[in-house]
């Protein structure tokens, strides 16, 4: 980044490669004015399913320049790395010559990834840079409705959907 000290932000793309909806991106547009760069980190544990074919990874590669066409279009960028999220993030913000004011991601459920997700919350708490994540794919996350208190499921759709 150049050495102009306003203020900018950070958007880690993942599963969600669109700007319309995306809605961690589009609060860190709002918070920086626009200036918010984007990065996705290449996962070699997702690269490596035995479902993730050659014709998904064309797919995904054409959804990563289609993205970045449209980053660049309203602005912005989207930087492409080829290494996990864990050690190239935390190499990209010591790299910078100024720290992010905002640094967005959308949440994702799977165990490996809220693993690594909370990596990288470690690594931004370390570096004081501010981080918000939200909502992503799911309309009611995990720990969202119970039916009484925290940890009592339902167990019949009706009342659930009622609710």
């Amino acid at each position: 980044m150049s050495k102009d000290n306003s203020p900018f932000g950070i958007h880690w793309f993942r599963r969600d490669l669109r700007i319309a909806g995306n809605a961690a991106l589009q609060h860190n547009w709002s918070v920086n004015k626009g200036r918010v760069v984007g990065v996705f980190c290449f996962d070699s544990v997702f690269l490596s399913r035995p479902d993730f074919s050659h014709n998904r990874f064309a797919l995904f590669l054409k959804s990563l320049k289609a993205l970045q066409l449209e980053l660049r279009a309203a602005g912005s960028d989207l930087l492409v790395v080829d290494e996990l999220a864990h050690t190239a993030l935390p190499k990209f913000f010591t790299e910078l010559d100024a720290a992010p004011t905002l640094f967005t991601f959308n949440r994702d459920y799977e165990p490996f990834a809220r693993e690594r997700d909370d990596r990288i919350l470690e690594i931004t708490k370390k570096l004081k840079i501010e981080t918000k994540t939200f909502r992503d794919h799911l309309l009611i996350e995990p720990d969202e409705l119970f039916k009484s208190k925290p940890g009592d499921f339902y167990q019949v759709y009706s009342p659930f959907a009622k609710k």
